[in-house]
């Protein structure tokens, strides 16, 4: 829903530079083809509403430093389609800092320290998910128990359980605790169970 990047400290250049260098990598076309990485947004008005997001952006002074405006899918001419785009030079006040976009945007914000980034997740009205990348337990242990989200992940891309897991946001992300439950993924799924062991 919303893609803000918190880079604190002296991890903001690196993060920038390999954070676009693999967006721009990634494939557009049709969704379900495996060789894919990101497929078309559900409907035109998504789209247009996506592609508001990005001029404001642009309007409020962030720096666009990708841009997936126009992306050109040749077998798709007429795709809703909106490639990866990244806005650099974002502070928490700007509109797409602060609102969910439900498209690929992203939003990089410098932050000096831990408490700062906390700080303006937690302002948000919006509480769906939170993640943290790091190597320290001490950061961690202060970012999980200290952000109000719903989901909270650590060095995963996606903090949400399996879908009969009951889970939720908070705030103006809510939407209920009992919404997907087993007996809707058993009807429509085949069971697989994988067990791994990470020895390094």
């Amino acid at each position: 829903a919303g893609a803000n990047l918190a880079a604190v400290g002296e991890v903001y250049d690196e993060l920038k530079k390999k954070f676009v260098e693999a967006a721009s990598k990634l494939k557009l076309g049709y969704g379900l083809d495996e060789s894919v990485g990101m497929g078309p947004v559900v409907s035109r008005k998504a789209k247009e509403r996506i592609l508001w997001f990005i001029e404001k952006g642009i309007e409020e002074g962030a720096k666009l430093i990708l841009d997936g405006r126009n992306p050109k899918v040749p077998d798709y001419p007429n795709g809703y389609f909106v490639g990866p785009t990244v806005f650099d030079d974002v502070t928490p006040d700007m509109t797409i800092a602060k609102e969910e976009i439900f498209g690929p945007v992203a939003a990089i914000i410098r932050f000096d320290t831990l408490d700062d980034a906390i700080e303006v997740i937690n302002k948000s009205k919006y509480g769906n998910a939170a993640v943290i990348y790091t190597s320290s337990g001490a950061a961690e242990r202060k970012f999980t128990r200290s952000v109000k989200c719903g989901n909270v992940g650590v060095n995963v891309g996606i903090p949400a359980p399996m879908a009969f897991f009951p889970f939720a946001g908070m705030r103006e992300s809510f939407f209920g605790v009992l919404h997907g439950q087993i007996d809707c993924v058993d009807f429509f799924a085949d069971r697989k169970v994988i067990i791994k062991r990470w020895l390094d």
